[in-house]
């Protein structure tokens, strides 16, 4: 087995968490094999990158032992490692006859899922959502086909290519853990009377059902207009509010509200002053949904 070992200075990573990235031979969990674990981790003070490579398949007992004792009393902080890692490990534990866990994770696929609706990602690939936060990384050992890696995991014959590819993902995992922090700054806006954030927008037929969150407790309200309401309990705010939908030009629809407080809209689309736009084909229009709900909150409170 190769083990390395180097200090990390995380950017976001506590002490009760780990980063968690595998290597395996294939995606069936059931007869394909683990080769390398990839973690970051807390030590006392210092903090770790770590990473064991099993040289063949008999040493993937060895891997799951060192698994089961690293992440005891750990979150898991994974990307895709609900879908993947999590379940893919627990099969190879059942094949050696050793107990599944099932820890408490954070999944950073999930969370970026969620706001698909919201932002426009090129893929939902690790290096490809690195870059919306800000991180560029050129690095030839970087494998840009997983057909290469599969291969080379396979043949075990080159660990360091293999091993850099899972050292820059576990890497890139870390400083992405905090990208709730990224989606809650980009879905806030202040009011007169707090900050208010955007928690889900639902389309059903002609009317948009707005739902967000205050940072204050707010008075207790019910408000309705020609073509909205306004409904608020202590720190929940809904609001309910007319669409229409339509073409904005041959390629592109969407849905739109009218454009009661004269706002300006936030979109390269042309359209109507007189109208708002709330979706671009499949994406919420979330800083016009933002800069609407504080009119009207403000316009009533």
């Amino acid at each position: 087995m190769i083990t390395y070992k180097k200090l990390y200075y995380p950017e976001n990573l506590n002490k009760d968490e780990i980063i968690l990235d595998i290597e395996t031979t294939g995606l069936d969990s059931q007869s394909d094999q683990l080769v390398l674990l990839g973690f970051i981790c807390y030590e006392g003070d210092n903090c770790y990158i770590i990473q064991y490579f099993a040289e063949d398949n008999d040493e993937e007992k060895r891997l799951l032992d060192i698994y089961l004792k690293i992440v005891d009393g750990k979150k898991i902080i994974t990307y895709n490692g609900d879908k993947f890692d999590i379940p893919f490990l627990n099969m190879r534990l059942d094949k050696h006859n050793m107990l599944a866990i099932f820890p408490e994770t954070f999944d950073i696929y999930k969370l970026i899922s969620k706001h698909r609706k919201y932002f426009v990602f090129e893929s939902m690939k690790l290096m490809d959502i690195e870059k919306n936060i800000g991180i560029f990384r050129s690095d030839p050992s970087r494998y840009k086909v997983i057909s290469k890696l599969t291969e080379d995991i396979k043949k075990r014959d080159k660990p360091k290519p293999i091993m850099i590819h899972n050292e820059n993902d576990i890497i890139a995992t870390e400083r992405l853990s905090n990208i709730g922090d990224y989606f809650n700054k980009e879905l806030s806006i202040n009011t007169n009377n707090s900050n208010i954030t955007l928690r889900s927008v639902f389309i059903n037929n002609d009317i948009c059902q707005i739902r967000l969150d205050s940072d204050k407790k707010l008075p207790e309200s019910f408000f309705q207009a020609s073509n909205y309401e306004l409904r608020i309990v202590r720190k929940e705010v809904e609001i309910n509010i007319q669409v229409i939908y339509g073409k904005f030009d041959d390629n592109n629809a969407g849905y739109v509200a009218l454009n009661t407080f004269s706002l300006k809209n936030q979109s390269q689309l042309p359209v109507d002053p007189n109208l708002l736009i709330i979706r671009e084909n499949y994406l919420y229009n979330y800083k016009n949904i933002l800069n609407l709900s504080k009119k009207i909150i403000e316009n009533h409170l």
